[in-house]
């Protein structure tokens, strides 16, 4: 756009909709002016204004609610498939927790606990005093004796 009484091309119009003429000042103010004077301007700048209806679709507008629709249906379903095979591995690890756990602890009464009675200590622990004796008193004699 050159001057004022030439129509601004649609890269202008899109420059300025878009923000991209705040750099140049001069230029915004004068598009602005223009699109205040210009019917005809300002209904190519107006999408809405310049093509009467045609961001209103009822029919696809309602395809897009069902679509949405049956998308959320599809997630919560999808959300419930995953959801299954965890439960049910919890639901068996839950279960052999409680039926193993009682079979493993068995009775105490039999099983023997430190302490509880006197240990039988095997023969070569008791003759081992002996045996550290005859070690100190074998160095000392002559064994020719």
């Amino acid at each position: 756009m050159s001057s004022v009484s030439q129509h601004p091309d649609i890269e202008t119009l899109d420059r300025f909709r878009a923000g991209l003429m705040d750099e140049e000042p001069k230029e915004k103010l004068r598009l602005e002016a223009h699109l205040h004077d210009c019917e005809q301007c300002r209904q190519r700048y107006d999408w809405n204004g310049a093509i009467p209806g045609a961001l209103q679709f009822p029919a696809l507008e309602e395809r897009l609610k069902l679509a949405r629709q049956e998308a959320m249906r599809a997630a919560r379903r999808s959300v419930a498939a995953r959801l299954v095979p965890v439960a049910v591995a919890a639901a068996i690890a839950l279960v052999a927790v409680l039926v193993v756990s009682p079979l493993q602890d068995g009775d105490t009464d039999q099983t023997r606990v430190a302490g509880t009675e006197a240990q039988e200590v095997p023969e070569v622990y008791e003759e081992l005093d002996f045996y550290l004796w005859l070690a100190d008193h074998k160095g000392t004699r002559d064994s020719s004796t």
